[in-house]
């Protein structure tokens, strides 16, 4: 249930606030916004490149660790190539490509306030939905295979190709979304604010929360108009509308 690409570009100093947006959007708790699970990339803000293309079922959480926020092994996460890349630039851009709530999967966070268990009796690992991870493995394969056909060699981060299966579903019309990912210029599968925007006004959230739902159908092979007419049909609040009256399709993302 993917369709959403939101992109942000932070200062070293600022990675607690990516991660508290990262929380506040994407938070396994919530019923609204988008699932915790998700694939994400760090880019060269500068020059566009992509450096590095990952997964996480709690992107808050790998954030965190790849920012030193949370510690971990060096060789578990890429904090030793993101403060190596601080040495040399000031911003360091960051995208997350995000499902829906309804692909929320069972993880630490949740479990307990979810299902109401003794925690002494039952864990994660009790619950864990298999394939919702291989689909996530699927998907990043699909994205750095589809990358290396592009270039000819993997992100510069990425030592591996990740899943076989994905690598073999991959297409070269998969990369327009790898593209997307540090693209600035306007696309119907990026949202027009930004992470920490998205963060901190509900009602910019609840666009691009009904555009999700366009994007959704479009990677499934509906054309944007008809995507449109589905969604509109159950929108009471006429979200559609209301955007296209504050010109919402007009702004390009400032980070």
């Amino acid at each position: 249930m993917y369709g959403t690409i939101i992109q942000d570009a932070y200062k070293k100093e600022h990675t607690q606030k990516i991660a508290a947006a990262l929380d506040e959007l994407c938070n396994p708790n919530d019923s609204y916004g988008w699932a915790s699970a998700g694939l994400y990339t760090y880019w060269n803000y500068y020059t566009k490149k992509i450096l590095y293309i990952g997964l996480a079922v709690d992107l808050t959480e790998r954030f965190q660790q790849h920012n030193g926020i949370k510690k971990m092994s060096e060789q578990g996460c890429k904090i030793k190539e993101i403060n190596t890349y601080f040495t040399k630039y000031d911003k360091l851009g960051f995208s997350i490509f995000v499902q829906s709530p309804l692909s929320q999967p069972v993880i630490s966070k949740n479990i307990y306030k979810w299902h109401k268990l003794d925690p002494n009796k039952f864990g994660v690992k009790d619950f864990v939905n298999e394939q919702a991870k291989q689909d996530l493995r699927i998907v990043e394969g699909i994205f750095i295979e589809s990358y290396r056909r592009r270039f000819g060699f993997y992100p510069p981060w990425n030592k591996v190709g990740g899943s076989i299966d994905g690598q073999k579903r991959a297409t070269e019309g998969n990369y327009q979304i790898v593209e997307n990912l540090s693209n600035l210029e306007p696309s119907i599968l990026n949202s027009r604010y930004s992470l920490r925007e998205l963060a901190i006004n509900p009602t910019f959230e609840r666009y691009e929360n009904f555009l999700h739902g366009v994007r959704m159908l479009m990677l499934r092979g509906m054309d944007l108009n008809t995507s449109l007419h589905f969604s509109r049909k159950s929108d009471t609040l006429k979200t559609y509308e209301e955007m296209l009256q504050i010109g919402y399709f007009n702004r390009r993302i400032l980070i």
